[in-house]
């Protein structure tokens, strides 16, 4: 990493701050707070619920910007605001309108352009995204500007500049927090991780571990990253925490792989029935925002290869990129070859 992890606050204090402005703003809630000390209230629950894997604090998130919303329902923030949840959980046209209406009614440019980009991206329109997140970029270049155009250039496999594009993006954080670069390490981990680059994920991913130690996605691909190198005791001592830390299925999903892996098939079954029942919990109340990571996981150590083919499905109609093309093309052959009669986790 390009910069020192020592010009950072520490993680652990960061995350205790974090949660010390939230209750903050919470108090401040129950004595009535104003429409932007909820608006900013969300984003710190939507910033801590990225981190700690904790689908509980999106949900509190969600419902206080709506409380927010309500109190000026026409205005162009209320819309910009709305847009970026519906965007967040993958409702992808509801977002596109609102944008629209945001823009009418005289938001920002600049922070709809921004929107606009991550919605273009999301839904496989990758030349009209570069575009924009090359203007983005030139206009301000910032660590969240260049991170997303690396990002985006890594998703249409120009890996090379994509490369050169996160260690700018590293470079230009003048910041004394962690909460960005940790971000930016964590896409760009991720990023190894699709092209097969096993140990530059390996070496991302520990990057991000030093300075914010408390990143829950980072250390489950983390895990990942160590299954699939072929170190199963690594990966279990990886994810043994985020099971009972964080409410999100993928982290029982990941754990279950790795018992499988050494051999302990009945725990790996129960862990595996726990993921099942949280992704269909999930699946219930927001399809679109989970049908991929469920998809994936029914094709594998879910064992239900038709209901992954029936969600990577949702998830290719909601968004046509290399990504949900491959993960159907892979939940079809799984499902053309499976038994006649699954078996349940």
């Amino acid at each position: 990493m390009t910069n020192e992890p020592r010009r950072y606050t520490s993680g652990r204090i960061a995350v205790a701050n974090l949660s010390a402005s939230i209750g903050s703003l919470e108090h401040d809630r129950s004595n009535g707070a104003d429409p932007e000390k909820l608006l900013a209230l969300s984003k710190l629950l939507f910033l801590r619920g990225d981190l700690l894997g904790r689908i509980a604090d999106h949900d509190r998130a969600e419902a206080i910007a709506n409380e927010a919303v309500a109190l000026t329902p026409g205005s162009a923030r209320a819309l910009h605001v709305r847009a970026q949840i519906a965007g967040r959980f993958h409702l992808f046209e509801k977002a596109k309108g609102l944008l629209a209406q945001a823009y009418l009614a005289g938001y920002s440019k600049q922070e709809i352009d921004a929107e606009r980009a991550a919605l273009l991206q999301a839904t496989g329109h990758y030349n009209e995204a570069l575009v924009l997140r090359e203007r983005l970029a030139k206009r301000e270049p910032a660590i969240n500007t260049l991170c997303s155009l690396a990002t985006l250039l890594a998703e249409m496999g120009d890996w090379a500049a994509a490369e050169v594009c996160y260690a700018d993006a590293v470079a230009a954080d003048y910041g004394i927090s962690p909460f960005p670069c940790g971000q930016l390490l964590f896409e760009w981990g991720v990023s190894a991780m699709r092209r097969g680059d096993l140990d530059r994920a390996e070496a991302v991913f520990a990057d991000l571990e030093v300075i914010l130690p408390a990143h829950v996605p980072g250390r489950g691909h983390r895990a990942e990253v160590a299954l699939a190198r072929g170190k199963p005791d690594v990966a279990k001592a990886l994810v043994a925490s985020l099971v009972e830390t964080s409410d999100d299925p993928e982290y029982r999903a990941v754990h279950a792989e790795i018992l499988d892996a050494l051999g302990d098939a009945g725990a790996a079954r129960e862990e595996a029935k726990c993921a099942a029942d949280g992704y269909e919990l999930l699946l219930a109340r927001r399809p679109e925002a989970y049908a991929d990571h469920a998809a994936a996981f029914f094709m594998g150590i879910g064992n239900r290869p038709k209901r992954a083919l029936e969600l990577a499905l949702a998830n290719f109609k909601l968004r046509d990129t290399p990504r949900s093309r491959k993960l159907l093309a892979r939940a079809s052959t799984a499902a053309e070859v499976a038994p006649v009669r699954e078996v349940a986790v």
